[in-house]
């Protein structure tokens, strides 16, 4: 941008704090708690907010999503704001199902507790840095298709640390299943396999969904497949370049080998009999085949990916709103128009 946009907010009336926490909703979520604003503006009296939200209402600029029990969930909507901050096409703007609002919130208090940090947010950013800066092929990028390729459309922030290495994030709503998550990580392998160090940081609000997460990360990436322990080779690709050093200088010396040799040659002739296993020994003493070939059909490079996994300590009201805020379709939450909600509401 070669404007500030905070500026163009405070145009309107917003003061100093309160169009830089506009700007973060725009940018990361589309969707913000009251509790999400006292915490960015280390604030817990009620005026501050209140008066920040009844500006909001009055520019209608949020609308407010009723989840029961006194407790709202407040939409930035306005197209004018989004076109002001260069986010026009944003899809934050428009009516999600809870699932995804949920995940917004819980990645807008994501944000909060990294403000500091190098944060790319926008599929141009991250295509630029992982293309330009890290070198990395287009097409290794986790990609999806909308009429064009769509690049990270999972829209997760991406932290990049002093030293350049990116930090992935995944944010589990409170999926059922793992299937998401799994997807992203089959997305995601060329890409962690392109680079020479990343971390992903696996977020939910239930300690169950992170069990769940780590056992679906080993599924991924087993460590048994970095040793190259396939059905072919069962006690890894090692072991087998063990034996066919051993079985070639067996036959080369007539039978001449130490007792170590002679044990490795037994398991062995148990284990390789396939067809497959006697061509790879053929191209082997032929020199059509070596070390290097053989690690590479049987063995994945091991992966410099740091997983790591957190419960965010933090509420979202959203499954009271499925019971008390849809519509009767169950399609749509139900959202307030400003006067509708007294400001003073949390």
């Amino acid at each position: 941008m070669d404007y500030d946009p905070i500026q163009s907010l405070e145009t309107v009336g917003y003061v100093g704090r309160e169009a830089s926490f506009l700007y973060l909703v725009a940018v990361h979520s589309g969707y913000f708690l009251r509790r999400q604003y006292h915490r960015f503006t280390q604030r817990e009296g009620g005026r501050m907010a209140t008066r920040f939200l009844t500006k909001a209402h009055r520019h209608r600029h949020v609308q407010v999503i009723e989840c029961g029990q006194k407790r709202h969930i407040y939409h930035l909507t306005a197209k004018p704001v989004y076109a002001a901050l260069g986010l026009a096409g944003s899809q934050h703007r428009r009516i999600k199902s809870d699932a995804y609002i949920k995940s917004r919130l819980m990645v807008l208090d994501f944000v909060l507790d990294h403000l500091a940090a190098d944060i790319l947010f926008t599929e141009a950013a991250k295509v630029d840095f992982f293309t330009t800066q890290c070198g990395v092929k287009l097409e290794l990028l986790p990609q999806s298709y909308v009429g064009r390729p769509l690049y990270f459309s999972d829209g997760f922030p991406i932290l990049i640390s002093r030293i350049g290495v990116p930090c992935f994030t995944f944010f589990d709503e409170g999926q059922v299943s793992d299937s998401r998550f799994e997807r992203f990580l089959e997305q995601c392998q060329p890409l962690f396999s392109a680079l020479g160090a990343s971390e992903l940081i696996y977020l939910a609000d239930t300690e169950a969904n992170v069990r769940r997460a780590k056992a679906a990360f080993e599924r991924c990436f087993p460590a048994d497949r970095m040793r190259g322990v396939t059905p072919l080779t069962p006690l890894g690709v090692d072991h087998f370049l063990k034996f066919l050093r051993a079985r070639q200088f067996f036959e080369a010396e007539g039978g001449g080998v130490l007792t170590s040799e002679l044990q490795l040659l037994r398991e062995g002739e148990s284990l390789y009999t396939t067809l497959e296993h006697r061509a790879l020994y053929a191209a082997w003493k032929t020199g059509a085949t070596n070390t290097a070939k053989i690690r590479e059909r049987f063995q994945q490079t091991a992966l410099r990916l740091t997983f790591t996994t957190t419960v965010l300590p933090y509420s979202y009201p959203i499954y009271t709103l499925r019971q008390d805020g849809q519509s009767e379709e169950g399609n749509e939450t139900h959202q307030q128009t400003p006067q509708e909600t007294p400001a003073m509401e949390t």
